[in-house]
């Protein structure tokens, strides 16, 4: 047995504040002594009113029975020995291809489907969800909601020219403080904990170092695809919210040395069982991501992004990422509009903001119509250029494009060529994309990287896709009767 020892850690609190603000209390998983405003009844108010915001914004739960009792059985055996029992947990599969994670207050655990898919493991799934039971047993959320409320406090008492609203919409509290990211020493308390609670539920906990070691890798080359630079890396995805830095592998590495082979269960066999069959990306309402392309077989729309950008969908729009802070948005707007689309990008979607240079003109003989403006952002000047485009069906789709003022200009090529990239899908080109799956082979004695890339339906990088799907390391290795999973429809 592996002993890990977490050491309390105390929040030292400026000498002014208490007289202002008052609360602190014991933090029931490190026994230190947090500044605390919040009750654990309110943190089950949080969690309770923002839990149907979170479905809706990933796409609903995924359904699976059995494999929702699978993850579920494995995060209640956590939560067993975690301090907080005052909780009700609720372990959640999101329906999202995406790779993420996170907890609500009040005993929200959430994983998305993408996570799982990347996951080799039950030992890796159990140390995602004992990371995320650390953030709610060391009540992280409550934390930053009291640093929310004190400052809103503060305003109070010394007149502030601003207001926190910290106490109306408790719902979107919860859905501020899921998406708002921890601090870094909240995270490697996170891992400390998850580490400790992973051991005494016995499993290996090599499990969370291999998973932030996939977790580094796909992020390393999403971040290449879409040329982001090292400082840029932890802004996206998964890593704005759980920063993959070295120091929580380090420490990691550190709290695990000298363990045995043998220690903890991994269960990959079970795991990779329970993920046979798991729908890997879109669904087709949601639409496809090919590479730089995005093609909607329902909508029966295309379009596709400049190099440098890196696309997401989900259940309401469609985002790329692109390089200096650029993003462009994509959705159909959700109003019937019988008239000029002139009128709509206007009259509707841009009323009473005042756009310049506002232009008709076609997109592959589709009527569009275009303008811009310039706004004052708290990251400085942003340029928003707005495209508004009638498909075949009558719909008004839009695409908004955002560019940091200092490289608009630059910038402006790749949006035009975007633009009129946009186009209707054929019948055939739209029956043709099909959603795809998890599959579980075992690897044969003459197989190798080569041979199992070609049985994937990777669109791009698909060797390094594999290997980091089936953490093979480096350099990858395909080794006979070892479980393999492989992407297919």
């Amino acid at each position: 047995m592996i002993r890990l020892v977490v050491r309390p850690v105390v929040v030292l609190l400026a000498a002014a504040l208490p007289s202002i603000l008052g609360g602190c209390a014991i933090n029931p998983a490190t026994g230190g002594m947090d500044f605390m405003l919040v009750s654990i009844e309110e943190e089950e108010e949080i969690g309770r009113k923002s839990h149907p915001q979170v479905l809706a914004e990933f796409g609903g739960v995924y359904y699976d029975p059995g494999f929702a009792a699978y993850v579920e059985g494995v995060g209640r055996k956590i939560a067993a020995i975690t301090e907080l029992q005052d909780f009700e947990y609720r372990f959640t599969v999101l329906d999202s291809p995406t790779v993420n994670a996170f907890a609500l207050p009040g005993g929200y655990i959430y994983v998305t489907r993408g996570l799982l898919a990347l996951a080799s493991s039950e030992a890796e799934l159990a140390s995602v969800l004992s990371h995320e039971l650390a953030h709610v047993n060391a009540r992280h959320g409550a934390q930053r909601l009291s640093g929310m409320k004190a400052e809103n406090r503060i305003c109070a008492t010394i007149g502030c020219d601003f207001e926190l609203p910290v106490l109306g919409d408790t719902a979107a509290v919860g859905i501020r403080l899921a998406f708002g990211g921890f601090t870094q020493d909240q995270e490697l308390e996170a891992d400390r904990l998850g580490l400790r609670y992973l051991v005494e539920a016995g499993y290996d906990p090599r499990g969370m170092t291999d998973f932030l070691h996939k977790l580094k890798a796909q992020r390393d080359l999403e971040a290449r695809i879409a040329g982001l630079t090292e400082a840029q890396r932890d802004s996206h995805g998964y890593s704005s919210t759980h920063p993959l830095t070295g120091a929580r592998i380090e420490q990691a590495n550190a709290l695990i040395e000298g363990a045995e082979a043998s220690a903890g269960s991994v269960g990959d066999t079970a795991y990779l069982g329970a993920i046979d069959g798991l729908l890997y990306g879109n669904r087709r309402e949601y639409g496809f991501v090919v590479g730089r392309t995005y093609a909607h077989p329902i909508r029966r729309v295309t379009f596709t992004v400049p190099e440098g950008y890196t696309l997401y969908t989900d259940s309401r729009r469609v985002t790329a990422l692109g390089p200096g802070g650029a993003t462009i948005l994509f959705e159909p707007s959700r109003l019937l509009v019988t008239g000029p689309v002139v009128e709509y990008l206007t009259g509707i979607w841009a009323a009473g903001v005042g756009l310049e240079d506002v232009r008709e003109f076609e997109i592959n003989g589709l009527e569009a119509a275009t303008g811009w403006l310039r706004g004052e952002t708290t990251q400085g000047p942003i340029d928003f250029r707005l495209v508004a485009v009638r498909a075949g069906t009558g719909t008004i789709y839009r695409f908004l494009f955002l560019s940091p003022t200092r490289i608009a200009a630059r910038l402006s090529e790749s949006m035009r060529k975007t633009t009129y990239s946009f186009g209707t899908l054929g019948e055939k080109e739209a029956a043709a994309l099909r959603p795809r799956r998890l599959r579980i082979v075992t690897a044969g004695a003459n197989d190798t990287i080569e041979t199992m890339v070609q049985l994937n339906a990777f669109p791009d990088h698909a060797a390094e896709r594999f290997a980091i799907l089936n953490g093979l390391g480096e350099p990858p290795v395909v080794r006979p009767g070892r479980l393999m999973k492989l992407v297919g429809e």
